[in-house]
């Protein structure tokens, strides 16, 4: 079969499409003929080497995906035939992949392949920030760095079906207008703008409830200053760490060492929080992340949220893929087609 493969750490051109022997069933495991598997920043972390549960080099990277059961060995409840996403830590992006039956969910007839595999990673995300973590209310602010992304496309549609009030922050007037197309209510061009000024204006100086912080250094501490009494700041990504580059990684360690630290009694005394999120951890945890899978289905059926993919990239544009990814400059969600 083919699959992916990192090679090594460094740029785009470390990834490559190379045949592999098909994985062996063990019981209780379904083995997926892959159509479509979605692509993500974890992955241009991972290329730098940065990545603390990435496997040796090569490996086979891939969280999520959707396809066909094509054989199963003493499974209780997948069946061969079925259409099914999954969740999985590394070896999605290969045409087959065996794994356990509870990391598969059935999904619809009418539900492309496409979808299927856009929505575990970046709705998983969204959902835990916002629900799970945030306990997001009817009426709260929410502001949400890169807005104009996977998790912040997921997090903007979870937050209108809560009806929230959203704020959304992205770096072009490209991106702002697709944000608003989103249903954001207030989009800030940081590159333009002082987002921090610009939210106190818009709130008379009271903050937001939630921040979804996937940028982490300075921005961190400019947001958490945005947080009302009670609010609730979750990270989930480093962004802005790793934005240096494979070949600084010095520039990688000295924002590591002076990135803000957080004073508990600041905390108490404000009544904020603040979680730390990394999806990855829940991935071996079904009986957590499967019931919410369930409910993130339950709103798409319902039309309340839908994966906004900008792009389907087939196996020999993998790299390209991963360059547009780390460029900064895409939208939405890059999904890749093993179907070929």
């Amino acid at each position: 079969m083919k699959a992916v493969f990192i090679t090594k750490p460094g740029g785009p051109g470390v990834v490559h499409i190379k045949e592999t022997a098909e994985p062996q069933l063990k019981d209780g495991q379904a083995l997926v003929r892959v159509r479509a598997a979605g692509i993500n920043y974890a992955e241009v972390v991972i290329r730098t080497g940065f990545y603390p549960d990435a496997p040796p080099f090569p490996f086979i990277p891939g969280y999520e995906f959707s396809g066909i059961v094509e054989k199963v060995q003493n499974t209780a409840t997948i069946k061969i035939g079925e259409k099914v996403m999954g969740v999985t830590m590394f070896g999605g992006q290969a045409q087959l992949v065996a794994v356990n039956e509870e990391q598969l969910l059935p999904f619809a007839e009418t539900m492309s392949f496409e979808t299927a595999a856009a929505i575990p990673v970046n709705y998983l995300t969204a959902y835990i920030a916002l629900i799970k973590f945030g306990h997001l209310q009817q009426g709260e602010k929410v502001l949400i760095h890169s807005c104009a992304g996977g998790v912040g496309t997921a997090a903007v549609q979870l937050a209108l079906a809560h009806k929230a009030e959203v704020y959304g922050l992205t770096s072009s007037d490209e991106k702002i207008e697709y944000i608003r197309r989103q249903g954001v209510h207030h989009a800030i061009n940081y590159k333009k703008e002082d987002f921090t000024e610009v939210i106190n204006n818009l709130t008379s100086g009271k903050g937001v409830d939630i921040v979804l912080d996937s940028v982490g250094g300075p921005i961190f501490k400019r947001s958490l200053k945005l947080l009302s009494g009670g609010g609730r700041i979750i990270c989930y990504g480093v962004t802005d760490m790793m934005a240096s580059g494979r070949k600084r990684l010095w520039r990688i360690a000295w924002k590591y060492f002076t990135s803000p630290r957080v004073k508990i009694l600041d905390l108490m005394q404000n009544n904020l929080g603040i979680y730390g999120l990394a999806l990855n951890r829940f991935i071996s945890d079904m009986s957590t992340i499967r019931p919410i899978l369930e409910k993130i289905l339950s709103l798409y059926s319902q039309g309340l949220i839908k994966p906004a993919i900008s792009r389907i990239y087939g196996l020999d544009e993998i790299s390209a893929a991963h360059a547009h990814l780390e460029s900064g400059k895409s939208i939405g969600k890059l999904i890749l087609n093993l179907n070929n």
